[in-house]
């Protein structure tokens, strides 16, 4: 097609969009004074009423009655005991006769040296019929407080450093209900506070630790092994595994990837992607899933660059301290090198 048909058909096109301009015009002017016409109001409505309703679509508010049996049963699906209610002028229920240690457990004492009355007792209620009474007053017990029906023929004779002495209406000897066992080397019981006219009284530290000998040999053991939590010695033949043949062991036994930062993109450490059973790597506590940030305060990205850094740095010092992060929770993992 030459140049002469192609100005042809543009100007061909030109007149039928210059003559559709000019017929829209004309129709606009035509019928300017029926679209400047004010539509009744009766119309309008009869039009809105004749429009299709449309269906109700579903709620985001939840039935109070589904929320109200979450609050009124336990997680068995039975129904939350209810405090014993006592009639005015009415005789309270009999009272069981059980001991009061399968009542409740006392979680701490605040034993008042000066003030007796002021000594406090913090339980927790393990009775079917006490356990509507979990507000933290509730669980609060004073000296000379009773018990919520329908043991209220209980009453807290005394708190002292031993436990709670529990009497009772009906002449049964008094019980004492302690705390239970936790000790440490320098507390006898830490869930045993007592408080004297100048505050608390700390208990003096028995000192559990003795010196060790001067002669004793250095520990040092053959495999890496875990001193506490995420703490570890490394065992000698570990480290000379680990010299000999690292790079088998990366390839076998754990798989690792640059971690990038999801809101920067930029490489912020290592990701964990595979860790072998019962290998090195498993025995150091890796596991899938965790992004190693640092090491000893030097950011690392990959694994050439974590190596490099270790073995520059392993004359320089014999404690490592791991920063990793999973599931957004940063922690730190500490491995000692075996003493020279």
């Amino acid at each position: 097609m030459n140049i002469q048909r192609w100005k042809g058909l543009i100007w061909l096109g030109s007149l039928a969009v210059g003559g559709y301009l000019v017929y829209y015009v004309y129709d606009f002017l035509g019928k300017r004074e029926e679209l400047a016409r004010e539509i009744p109001s009766e119309e309008l409505m009869a039009v809105l009423d004749s429009v299709k309703r449309p269906g109700e679509t579903k709620s985001d508010v939840v039935d109070y009655k589904l929320v109200a049996r979450v609050l009124e049963y336990d997680w068995s699906g039975k129904e939350k005991p209810k405090p014993v209610a006592v009639k005015p002028g009415g005789e309270p229920p009999p009272v069981p006769k059980v001991r009061v240690e399968t009542l409740l457990k006392v979680l701490a004492i605040k034993v008042d040296t000066t003030r007796p009355q002021e000594s406090r007792a913090y339980v927790k209620f393990t009775d079917l019929k006490l356990a509507a009474h979990g507000e933290k007053d509730d669980t609060i017990l004073r000296p000379e407080k009773r018990l919520f029906a329908p043991y209220q023929d209980i009453r807290v004779a005394a708190i002292t450093g031993e436990g709670v002495v529990f009497a009772f209406d009906d002449g049964r000897p008094n019980e004492t209900v302690a705390t239970p066992p936790l000790a440490s080397a320098g507390h006898s019981d830490l869930r045993v506070v007592p408080v004297g006219p100048e505050g608390v009284i700390k208990p003096q530290a028995n000192r559990g630790v003795m010196d060790a000998p001067a002669d004793l040999p250095v520990w040092r053991p053959e495999e890496i092994t875990q001193i506490r939590r995420n703490e570890y010695q490394a065992g000698i033949k570990t480290v000379e595994e680990l010299n000999r043949d690292y790079s088998t062991i990366l390839s076998r036994d754990i798989n690792c990837s640059s971690h990038k930062d999801p809101r920067t993109g930029a490489l912020d450490g290592i990701k964990i992607n595979r860790v072998a059973p019962n290998s090195i790597p498993a025995q150091a506590g890796l596991t899938e899933g965790e992004v190693l940030k640092s090491i000893n305060g030097h950011k690392v990205t990959s694994v050439n660059d974590a190596i490099a850094y270790v073995k520059a740095n392993a004359n320089a010092t014999d404690t490592w301290t791991a920063v990793f992060e999973k599931q957004g929770r940063e922690f730190t993992r500490t491995y000692h090198s075996p003493q020279r």
